[in-house]
């Protein structure tokens, strides 16, 4: 370790850090938010107790990756939830967790598919990309790519209400979102409200353009957008092809892991009410 040979427990000090809750410091001496066989069993427990089916796939490294669900053939509305699609935003995969522990009643009920951790690799080795090196939210539409031919199978024919999908930006100062929407379906404002006691919402530009309190809404131009960040989105691939409205949701990596988890759980709490 860096700092073994002056004794310094840098857990320690950040444990102590000012305005630290309780709470906080249990969560920072316990969670195993990159341990992937750990979440995996525990997500197994969800879907036994929701009467959820599960869907695998064997990648070439060994890893299995799980989609959880409870969708009809044919039906149209339900929810679509994704997180860890980059393995360096613990928060997102920890809260979907969390969110799905605690709300087994709704998954029982209601129309659902779940991606719990789109890439297991990356977490593990706390990396944005996958073992081969790709941005996996940047090649949606490449059906070549074996994560992403899996996921379209699971989800061909389906329709969604809304689609959600969970990540984490290390330049953020709070909360933001992006939002593709239909005319007239805005949510995001509303959704960001809930989490302003935890987390303050991100004021001022996002990867060069201006959101507003915190939210950056797009109904069209999604080619150019493809263009300019070289290749196409998890959520906009969604949006075009799947959903009605696809919210991509950032929590600011520099606040504590507690607080971050805590801001998705509330996060999917909005979005479970609009599916309702």
């Amino acid at each position: 370790m860096l700092f073994s040979s002056i004794r310094v427990d840098l857990f320690a000090t950040l444990c102590e850090a000012k305005g630290m809750t309780q709470n906080e410091r249990v969560y920072m001496a316990s969670h195993r938010c990159h341990d992937v066989d750990f979440l995996m069993r525990r997500w197994r427990g969800v879907a036994r107790q929701a009467g959820m089916r599960v869907d695998g796939l064997d990648a070439a490294s060994q890893t299995t990756l799980l989609a959880l669900s409870n969708l009809e053939k044919g039906s149209e509305g339900g929810i679509y939830l994704s997180a860890g699609i980059h393995g360096d935003e613990p928060a997102a995969v920890q809260g979907l967790l969390q969110w799905a522990e605690e709300n087994i009643p709704f998954l029982r009920n209601h129309p659902v598919i779940i991606f719990p951790c789109l890439n297991p690799w990356g977490l593990r080795n706390n990396m944005r990309e996958d073992e081969e090196g790709k941005d996996l939210n940047r090649c949606f539409d490449q059906l070549e790519n074996e994560l992403v031919a899996w996921v379209h199978r699971l989800i061909e024919g389906y329709r969604f209400q809304v689609a959600a999908c969970l990540h984490e930006d290390f330049d953020a100062k709070g909360v933001y979102l992006y939002e593709l929407a239909r005319r007239g379906e805005h949510f995001g404002s509303s959704l960001l409200k809930k989490l302003e006691k935890i987390i303050p919402r991100h004021r001022g530009r996002v990867d060069g353009r201006e959101s507003r309190d915190g939210v950056m809404r797009r109904t069209r131009g999604l080619k150019k957008i493809v263009e300019e960040i070289g290749g196409m989105p998890e959520a906009g691939y969604l949006f075009l092809n799947h959903a009605r409205t696809a919210l991509t949701f950032e929590t600011p990596s520099e606040y504590s892991l507690y607080r971050r988890v805590q801001c998705h759980v509330r996060f999917l709490n909005g979005v479970a009410d609009i599916g309702r």
